[in-house]
Parts: C-alpha cells; sequence; structure tokens
C-alpha cells in the first residue's frame, strides 16, 4: 500500500475530513497519471520502444536517395542508347 493510501485511512480513522479530501486527491492524480501513462504507451509505444523503430526505419529523405540515383542511371542508359 503506497504511502499516500496509508495517510488517506489514517485522516478517514482520525475524521479529519480535509486532510482525508487532499490525501484522497493524491491518491486519484497518481492512479490517474499510472493510467494515462499507460494508455499513451498503448497507442504510441513508449520511448525506448519508439528509439528502436527509428533506428531500424530509414527516414523519407533515405528511402528516395537509392531511388533517385536509379532514375537518374535509367536516364543516363537511355540516353546513351539513343545516341
Amino acid at each position: 500500500m503506497s504511502e499516500n493510501v496509508k495517510d488517506m485511512i489514517n485522516h478517514a480513522y482520525n475524521k479529519d475530513a480535509s486532510g482525508f479530501e487532499a490525501a484522497f486527491n493524491q491518491v486519484m492524480a497518481d492512479k490517474m497519471e499510472v493510467s494515462l501513462g499507460a494508455k499513451f504507451d498503448s497507442m504510441y509505444g513508449s520511448p525506448a520502444e519508439e528509439s528502436v523503430e527509428a533506428d531500424l526505419e530509414p527516414t523519407e529523405v533515405e528511402a528516395e536517395a537509392p531511388v533517385e540515383a536509379e532514375v537518374e542511371e535509367s536516364v543516363e542508359e537511355t540516353t546513351e542508347q539513343e545516341q
């Protein structure tokens, strides 16, 4: 059990409404942060997964470069054949 939950229980036991409310808000904020982080990671991947994927996939410029070189070679071959 986390320290915030223990505080919340103690405030409830001592009938300290404002302390209970503050502890409850902190517990809920912690739970929401964890839940939102998990949902974000499931939708977009965690930063560690993203860096691995980025290393494996070529960038747009890298992917286009060989195609442009092949087109230029093809044009040169066609020009030489026509002459």
